[in-house]
């Protein structure tokens, strides 16, 4: 066996081995979601009638395909499918390529690890190999899992595996992109950043060329995923094909790049920074911003841009009430008129990504421990309480200023297309549930450190009770579950007092639990 091959075994080995809970939690996360969904709508459109009057409610209004993409096929259950999970598929499977390549090389190269394993006559290469193979495994599975799900309910079996299909070029489009991102970025939380970028990018686009009908959504890889028509008269192949022949053209550039540079370097060479931290910079607040300011304000940015592109949409519901009597009935459940309800849906969105924003600061403060730098911040005169209250502090506001920043950008959209919906307002009572889940985070950081990363699968749940839980009928206690959803749709709804009160108290009582616990257990643990 050559030594690239023994390298390429020995890499793959040790990500299996390392990473395989990670895998499995995505896999059966998004299978069992997606499981869940198909249940549900086969329940709730259970006769051709109701699926017909899905189709023709949906396919005419144009800011839902904002927010899912186009309905093509929603006259079928596949096509019913596609469409309420589309926002999910939409951010989950290009965030699983995305992590999952960067979590398998550019973190480990950054820590030294992957310096270990190069010692061990292991080429440039082979993780970077090992991670796209793994990778593309785990994508597989959740393809073939959504394959058997709409067999299983006696979806064309053609049918089913273009869609499958499609979701697979979907997240292979985002590993490519990582691939060659880690090959010009040194950090990587810088991959990471790069490839939400684009998915924001991808997003926005898409949105703008399904609404208005135009090209851009051509320079989307969401657009690639959806235009397959997997359950319409017209399905095609070739979309899919472009994403996979772009996912090989970024994979193989990224695997010759990968050959020229150093290990623990990268072809954009970051800038050398002063010899010594100023005085802010020495602080324990001054460094926790300088950890994570550059991720918060980014995120800012996405949430304020995301939010105004939605709110421009605003001023063609009326138009589409008017047309479409179901579309009227559909809006008008949810509470309020047409416009607060589609105004409350796009609230929910860029809190979410508030929430994602506080998650990741939490989940890189327990990369500090992991990789050995907290014991070395511990070893002066640093208070353990202090340091973690300090990242708390950025985590938790750093949350709230995202959903702000995404409220704001939400309403100034809404009021500049006519509208007159307060989310400002809205954004400010929702503040206490766009901190549960940080805190919780950093509750488990404290208490239970080696469950940090179950603060993901909060946010999940969080997510997934929003944006289809009613589609799931879930019971209502599952639905209070989540923090927003206890508090109320807002701004269609008052805001429930009571829950505003238990949520905040729960915030305050999880960050002393994550206090208290990390001045009582060991560090490293």
């Amino acid at each position: 066996m050559s030594r690239a091959r023994s390298g390429l075994a020995v890499a793959l080995r040790l990500q299996l081995r390392t990473g395989w809970k990670v895998l499995a939690a995505w896999v059966v996360g998004l299978v069992g979601t997606y499981a869940a969904t198909v249940a549900a709508i086969d329940t709730t459109y259970g006769t051709p009638e109701q699926l017909a009057t899905y189709g023709a409610t949906v396919g005419a209004d144009p800011t839902m395909a904002a927010i899912n993409g186009t309905p093509y096929g929603a006259d079928t259950l596949g096509g019913v499918v596609s469409n309420e999970f589309g926002f999910i598929s939409a951010i989950a499977i290009p965030l699983m390529g995305l992590l999952l390549v960067t979590r398998s090389t550019r973190a480990p190269e950054e820590t030294g690890m992957l310096e270990l394993l190069r010692s061990r006559s292991v080429s440039a290469r082979a993780p970077w190999t090992a991670a796209l193979l793994v990778t593309g495994g785990a994508l597989v599975l959740v393809a073939l899992g959504m394959l058997a799900t709409l067999l299983a309910y006696d979806v064309d079996a053609a049918d089913a595996a273009l869609y499958a299909a499609s979701i697979a070029g979907l997240g292979a489009v985002f590993a490519g992109i990582a691939t060659l991102a880690g090959q010009l970025l040194r950090r990587a939380a810088g991959v990471t950043a790069v490839g939400v970028l684009v998915l924001g990018i991808a997003y926005v686009a898409r949105a703008a060329g399904d609404v208005k009908d135009t090209g851009w959504r051509w320079l989307s890889p969401l657009a690639w995923q959806q235009e397959t028509r997997p359950f319409a008269d017209d399905a095609r192949v070739w979309p899919l094909l472009l994403a996979l022949g772009v996912a090989a053209t970024l994979v193989a550039a990224g695997l010759v790049l990968v050959g020229r540079r150093d290990l623990g370097s990268a072809l954009v060479a970051g800038r050398p920074g002063p010899a010594r931290a100023g005085r802010f910079l020495s602080s324990l607040p001054g460094l926790a911003l300088r950890q994570h300011g550059a991720g918060l304000v980014s995120w800012t940015v996405g949430a304020a841009v995301v939010g105004g592109v939605f709110g421009v949409f605003t001023d063609d519901i009326d138009d589409v009430v008017e047309a479409n009597p179901d579309v009227q009935q559909l809006m008008s459940a949810g509470g309020g008129d047409a416009a607060t309800w589609y105004v409350a849906y796009c609230l929910v969105l860029v809190l979410l990504m508030a929430v994602g924003a506080g998650v990741q600061v939490v989940t890189r403060v327990r990369r500090e421990e992991t990789g050995g730098r907290l014991e070395t911040t511990l070893s002066r005169a640093v208070p353990r309480a202090g340091w973690l209250g300090t990242h708390a502090a950025v985590a938790v506001l750093g949350a709230m200023a995202v959903a702000l920043a995404g409220g704001a950008g939400l309403g100034v959209a809404v009021t500049a297309s006519g509208g007159d919906v307060d989310t400002l307002t809205a954004t400010v009572e929702y503040l206490p549930a766009v901190a549960a889940v940080p805190a919780l985070g950093v509750g488990l950081f404290g208490a239970l450190p080696r469950g940090t990363s179950l603060v993901w699968a909060a946010f999940g749940y969080v997510a997934v009770v929003e944006l289809i839980g009613e589609a799931l009928s879930m019971p209502d206690w599952a639905l209070d579950l989540s923090p927003f959803h206890a508090i109320g749709r807002l701004p269609g709804d008052d805001a429930s007092g009571q829950a505003v009160a238990v949520v905040s108290t729960v915030v305050v009582v999880l960050l002393a639990v994550g206090l208290l616990g990390l001045r009582r257990r060991d560090v490293p643990r």
